[in-house]
């Protein structure tokens, strides 16, 4: 929740800070692609070092470096120095998550466990949602970044419950998602289900960086566009419960497919127009796709590779999405494209997100049919 907390509460920060600050929608999208830069940095070093097992002295490094860069952001106001300082805070951000999921790969029944993980998750993002928009109020934006960084002091009490050294006790037997461990996938399906993850983070982050000023635009007030926001993502646990249960009867693959066409239908409707009926209820979509296809993108990798290697890789592929959203949703702005239009191009990649996993299900029914439908 810490680690992934200014991800969360993105669009409202961004928006604070060109508010206070100034900042044009290209700026404030630089600022996020940053953000998730030092993100998808600190998933790589994890990843990297993964195989030590040592995930307990990497979290510890990743709460000291978060905390110090959002503690840091309250002294400095230029764009340059801002940028910066964000990307380190993200990398700090990104160690701790990517330990995190790290740590879930390795343990027995891994994909109940990212469920409860994505649960988790949406919670976290509804608390941020309603209590963001009444720190930035009363303290401002350094009021917002003080908080991030003290929420760190909750994962820095329980590091000591996390082993030394984690070493994988997934279990091969029975059950959803289950693989034999003689099971042979081609490696190029799991770097294709990485690819089809970045995709998926493109569009969504190109969203997500700019969902409160896309409500601005057309006449929405910050509290309503708040509740929104909260309430949507906090009905969304119903996908991530849902996805679970679907995965239990049909696999992860086909209902994944059908999530992911409806955020093609619903980034394609919003590029016709956004009323502020249409903006409640895409978000509400929105929310409700994400969710499970978190589940999906976890649960995937996890029914192809027991060992855990590509699923640890996952942050880091979730990094470069949610870095290039918002720099390239930042750039269509710049030409300038409005927003409907600059969700238009954002369209092309959960279309080539929906197209990478519909190839990857078609090659798994010929060469493994049994993950095919795990």
């Amino acid at each position: 929740m810490s680690a992934y907390g200014v991800y969360l509460a993105l669009p409202l920060i961004l928006g604070a800070l060109a508010d206070s600050y100034g900042f044009s929608n290209r700026q404030i999208g630089w600022i996020g692609s940053a953000e998730n830069t030092g993100l998808l940095l600190g998933s790589v070093v994890v990843s990297a070092l993964s195989r030590f097992g040592r995930f307990r002295r990497v979290a510890s490094a990743g709460i000291a470096i978060a905390t110090a860069g959002n503690l840091a952001t309250l002294f400095i106001h230029s764009f340059v120095s801002l940028t910066s300082v964000r990307l380190a805070a993200g990398f700090g951000s990104g160690i701790c998550y990517s330990a995190a999921i790290a740590c879930l790969s390795l343990t027995r029944q891994s994909s109940r466990n990212f469920s409860v993980f994505v649960v988790v998750l949406v919670l976290a993002n509804s608390a941020e949602l309603w209590l963001v928009p009444s720190v930035i109020s009363r303290g401002g934006i350094h009021g917002a970044y003080a908080v991030l960084g003290l929420l760190y002091l909750a994962p820095a009490l329980l590091l000591r419950f996390i082993p030394p050294i984690i070493r994988s006790t997934k279990s091969s037997g029975p059950g959803p998602g289950a693989v034999s461990q003689s099971t042979t996938v081609p490696s190029m399906l799991a770097w294709s289900c990485l690819a089809a993850v970045v995709l998926f983070n493109v569009a969504a982050s190109a969203f997500w960086t700019y969902s409160e000023r896309i409500g601005a635009s057309i006449g929405m007030v910050p509290q309503t566009i708040a509740n929104t926001l909260t309430l949507c993502n906090l009905f969304s646990l119903t996908g991530s419960l849902f996805a679970y249960w679907l995965s239990r009867r049909w696999g992860q693959h086909r209902p994944q497919l059908v999530a992911i066409a409806i955020m093609v239908g619903v980034f394609a409707t919003w590029s016709a127009g956004i009323s502020n009926f249409g903006y409640v209820v895409g978000v509400l979509l929105f929310f409700e796709v994400w969710s499970m296809a978190s589940v999906y993108q976890l649960g995937t990798l996890t029914a192809m590779d027991p060992s855990g290697r590509y699923v640890a890789l996952i942050p880091a592929a979730q990094g470069i999405g949610q870095s290039a959203g918002p720099f390239f949703a930042g750039i269509l702005l710049a030409w300038p494209l409005t927003f409907p239009q600059m969700l238009l191009w954002v369209t092309v990649f959960p279309v080539g997100c929906m197209v990478t996993y519909a190839i990857v299900y078609l090659r798994l029914r010929r060469v493994a049919p049994q993950i095919a439908n795990a």
